[in-house]
């Protein structure tokens, strides 16, 4: 009898309860955020139904951030009374949300800022259930969608600085668990017109997305172009998720992304549109406890190239990475034909007959470097060039014209051929020269295919333990390659586009090891607009390249990481070079007598020493030692 008693003056007073709670929870959320949240008013509708009207949320400083006309939301009444809160029905009428940043200042961040202090003050569990989590998210998320989806007028505006961008819905409903939703967009005087579809289904747990261009063509991306000065557009992007199995110690979950007609404008990704295509993930993901897999069941398609890679993250107790990918025998032409328009300009165009395979391991430990495994190889199974395309990687085999670059700008063109009174063959270079360029910049040049993957591995080690790209690993064909053909370009693609040139140079024989080394000799920068071993022989010593002294030659390849700051190499005072250029020479020197390069005589009377006979003295003359750059540790 009390119990129903209770009952009955809860539901007569109910709306007196909830303005009273509600009005507690506004004060606590007000002081906890520095902010001004507003109800107008609430009130229970029915059993299971309330509706809230007059939302309005800002920072105590600064611009509104929320405003919400109505807001209704019915839940399952049943379900309530079981302990689970379900909605039924949901709807929003007449929304604008308004993100502001000036400069420093927004009205949004004071929520984020408040959300990490709190996770890092109540987060104190030391091992987390990453299975456990994702379980817990997955039936939140797909619990929480209503039957029932009802949005009216939502409009959403940012202004970063004096740039805005607009988006507008005049509904949005989810009516048997399909939706479909047109999206107006407004950036300074520019509209688009985008249509997002698909279905949400809480009951399977699965969920599709599309979004697309309702006009005639694609969907750009607003913003970035003001922000970051690049333009990304596509299309029609797909989505989807289902959740294929589910439990405390494993989740699995599936599904397909997809982008048809992506383009992306970005100086320093390329130097002009980049088209990519059409590219698809359909993916199979498990979450464990303590790790996360990308099944080798996912296959990824690229325009004509498809693969299955195997990935796997285990964050503890220390952070493991995996990364597999075996290609078995494919058309070579499907790669060429696949590489996007645009980011390998020396390559379009490019016919091959023949087929490849590629295989992949990467697996570290991130707590210990040195244990790092990486293989990588692409082999080819009667594979040839067919027809060149832009470029004809032959060309070096002749006389040809050289432009030298600096931060993408031209500075010196001159020929590689007799008709340049600096060219020298590799027969007129010093060997002492040759042989010292050799050792200090790849000594297995004559011996690998362009690529030395131990060296790779080296690189990605000391990488890994700096924290930052510490270190490369280019052979003596990469250099060149970057020098001949991608030498005004700067892009993040150039080290994709310089290995795939490599690979052709080395593995088709279309330059020989010999000629390669002299065109590298004749190019490479040796100092302030020094190019070449002559010019560099006349500039340093004042001497042919085919009369320098040991000392001399091991100083020449010393200098090629940093030509410009050879300064640095010698004491001002003195005159002579510097201390830690000792054990370099006597390192060079062990190396040259461990292949017989040189005679144990010529070993014994090296003195780790240079004379300046060149224009380069007077420049040392000049300078303040104390304000030139250091250059990089080579020792």
């Amino acid at each position: 009898m009390l119990v129903a008693l209770l009952l009955l003056l809860s539901f007569l007073f109910r709306n007196i309860l909830f303005s009273y709670y509600l009005d507690k929870y506004v004060a606590c959320f007000n002081k906890a955020f520095h902010a001004e949240l507003v109800v107008k008013k609430a009130r229970f509708l029915g059993i299971s139904a309330i509706e809230i009207n007059g939302i309005t949320l800002r920072p105590l400083d600064g611009d509104t951030l929320l405003r919400i006309d109505t807001a209704f939301a019915a839940v399952s009444f049943w379900k309530f009374l079981m302990g689970r809160v379900a909605v039924d029905h949901f709807a929003l009428k007449n929304t604008w949300l308004t993100f502001v940043r000036q400069d420093s200042a927004t009205n949004y961040m004071f929520l984020l800022d408040r959300g990490q202090k709190s996770e890092r003050e109540t987060d104190t569990t030391p091992v987390r259930n990453y299975a456990s989590r994702m379980n817990n998210i997955l039936n939140a998320l797909f619990d929480k969608i209503p039957n029932d989806l009802e949005i009216r007028n939502f409009n959403m505006v940012t202004r970063y600085n004096h740039h805005e961008v607009g988006f507008h819905i005049d509904t949005f409903n989810i009516i048997g668990h399909h939706f479909n939703a047109p999206i107006y967009i407004k950036e300074d005087e520019k509209e688009f017109h985008w249509m997002a579809a698909g279905d949400l289904d809480k009951h399977s747990h699965t969920s599709r997305f599309s979004l697309f261009s309702s006009d005639s063509g694609k969907v750009s991306i607003p913003f970035i172009k003001y922000r970051w000065n690049t333009v990304i557009e596509f299309d029609t992007v797909r989505f989807s998720v289902e959740e294929r199995k589910a439990g405390n110690d494993l989740v699995t979950l599936g599904g397909l992304a997809s982008v048809r007609g992506l383009a992306i404008d970005n100086a320093r990704i390329a130097t002009e549109k980049v088209d990519f295509g059409t590219g698809s993930v359909d993916y199979s993901l498990t979450i464990g406890t303590d790790y996360y897999e990308l099944d080798s069941l996912t296959q990824v398609v690229f325009n004509r190239l498809s693969f299955h890679p195997y990935l796997k993250y285990q964050p503890r107790p220390t952070k493991h990475i995996t990364l597999k990918l075996d290609k078995e025998d494919f058309p070579a032409q499907d790669l060429f034909s696949s590489l996007p328009s645009g980011l390998f300009s020396n390559l379009e165009g490019l016919k091959t007959k023949g087929n490849l395979s590629f295989q992949l391991l990467f697996d570290a430990d991130l707590s210990n470097p040195d244990s790092l495994k990486f293989e990588c190889e692409l082999k080819r199974k009667n594979f040839y060039i067919t027809s060149y395309g832009n470029t004809d990687f032959t060309f070096i085999n002749g006389p040809f014209e050289y432009t030298a670059y600096e931060k993408g700008e031209p500075v010196r063109t001159f020929m590689i051929g007799p008709e340049n009174p600096n060219f020298r063959t590799l027969e007129q270079i010093s060997p002492l020269l040759r042989n010292s360029v050799i050792n200090s910049e790849d000594g297995a040049f004559f011996g690998h295919r362009g690529f030395l993957i131990e060296s790779f591995r080296e690189s990605i080690v000391t990488n890994i333990k700096a924290r930052r790209f510490a270190r490369g690993g280019s052979t003596i064909t990469m250099q060149l390659v970057k020098n001949v053909f991608l030498n005004r370009n700067k892009t993040i693609s150039r080290k994709l586009e310089e290995a795939i040139i490599v690979w052709l140079i080395e593995n088709c024989g279309l330059v020989t090891k010999e000629r390669m080394y002299e065109v590298y000799l004749n190019i490479i920068e040796w100092g302030p607009m020094i190019y070449g071993a002559q010019e560099a022989s006349r500039f340093y010593f004042n001497k042919d390249v085919s009369r320098l002294t040991y000392a001399e030659a091991i100083f020449l390849a010393s200098i090629i990481p940093r030509p410009k700051y050879f300064m640095y190499s010698f004491d001002k005072e003195t005159g002579h070079l510097r201390d830690y250029l000792i054990n370099y020479y006597q390192r060079m020197a062990d190396k040259m007598l461990k292949k017989e390069m040189i005679t144990r005589d010529e070993y014994d009377k090296l003195v780790p020493d240079v004379e300046l006979k060149g224009p380069a003295k007077l420049l040392l003359q000049k300078a303040d030692s104390n304000e030139v750059e250091p250059i990089d540790e080579i020792l």
